[in-house]
């Protein structure tokens, strides 16, 4: 919801993540998928999967500030292990790296923006072993 854009285009690494830490709404904003949502509509409309009381009126200005869809798929992922410091064995799929990853039965780069905080993985991956 904040002008992330603006920060992100003057070069800057930004991680993406959630500082709602409220029990009572099922973990829903913990999602980073409804982090994705907001980020790329700057909006919570009817069609987010967010807590009860929580949508706006409409995109919040500048429209400008709106991420795409790769920009939000590496703040959440090589981003945040750079950050950290641990980008050699985290944070991308590359040889010699955890092979810690999501399989998703539609294509991100291309699913409808709203909504978007309804997607599940549909296979989940640590040290390449499937664990669900």
């Amino acid at each position: 919801m904040f002008r992330s854009k603006t920060v992100w285009d003057s070069g800057a690494l930004v991680t993406w993540s959630s500082d709602d830490v409220s029990f009572e709404d099922n973990f829903a904003t913990w999602n980073p998928y409804y982090g994705m949502e907001v980020g790329m509509t700057r909006w919570i409309s009817d069609k987010t999967k967010a807590p009860q009381g929580q949508a706006t009126k409409g995109p919040l200005d500048p429209p400008g500030e709106k991420m795409n869809i790769e920009e939000m798929i590496l703040g959440y992922t090589i981003n945040g292990a750079k950050q950290l410091g641990i980008d050699a064995e985290k944070g991308s799929i590359e040889a010699g790296k955890d092979a810690d990853f999501l399989v998703f039965d539609k294509d991100l780069l291309t699913a409808e923006h709203a909504g978007f905080s309804h997607i599940k993985p549909a296979d989940v991956y640590f040290s390449g072993k499937k664990v669900n």
